[in-house]
């Protein structure tokens, strides 16, 4: 009896051991799962992250036609910051959309004339009303021969710096970030894709440059 009795609390404890030991593993095991899959929203929010350099996905299928209007700028970021309110701005603006969708690799490009987008520019950019409305942006594109159009707006813009002390000096270090909200819309059909980009960076260029790029990024992801 006594001999079964150590048997029995043997076999009792190792039971209780193999348990806990199983569950372990089970938990273990379920965190690695939880892990990897959300591995690719994690690889998804680094790719789109504000500062991270956008790769764009490798692309051999028959490349659109597409009329690249002129962006707008919303009120709000032009009452704040009427520096903005440049020709050479928003050019700036339109020609680092151009580039973005070029490295997209699934774009072919229609030419606008210099004087169709001197006057889109106006009536968008210096005059800060905002993205085109979309007839118009239709409009124009059937005028220049493409199937589709994009425009779109810079609706979110900020300044700040941050000092840091090295020793006896201090560097000033300017941040700012931008905003974007773009359309692709099919001429025929009038279905769209909508995506927006948030970018940041030591001034202004790099900053648009980012999000005008994350933008696109998650319109050909769509």
């Amino acid at each position: 009896m006594k001999n079964f009795r150590m048997r029995f609390r043997r076999f009792k404890a190792t039971g209780i051991l193999a348990a806990l030991l199983g569950a372990v593993v089970f938990f273990c095991g379920a965190c690695a799962m939880t892990a990897a899959e959300k591995g690719g929203e994690s690889s998804v929010a680094q790719v789109a992250s504000p500062q991270a350099p956008v790769v764009f996905p490798v692309f051999t299928g028959e490349k659109i036609r597409v009329a690249v209007l002129p962006m707008g700028l919303s009120e709000q970021a032009a009452k704040r910051y009427p520096h903005l309110l440049q020709a050479s701005v928003g050019m700036g603006v339109h020609n680092m959309l151009t580039d973005s969708l070029y490295r997209a690799g699934r774009y072919r490009f229609v030419e606008v004339q210099e004087s169709v987008i001197k006057e889109a520019l106006h009536q968008q950019w210096l005059a800060a009303s905002g993205a085109m409305d979309e007839n118009s942006a239709v409009q124009m594109g059937k005028m220049l021969g493409a199937q589709k159009a994009l425009y779109g707006e810079v609706y979110d813009y900020s300044e700040g710096k941050t000092e840091k002390v090295k020793g006896l000096k201090v560097d000033t270090i300017m941040n700012i970030r931008v905003g974007v909200q773009i359309r692709l819309v099919d001429l025929e059909t009038l279905e769209y894709v909508p995506a927006t980009g948030l970018g940041t960076g030591a001034d202004w260029g790099q900053a648009c440059q980012r999000a005008l790029d994350a933008a696109v990024l998650q319109m050909v992801s769509r």
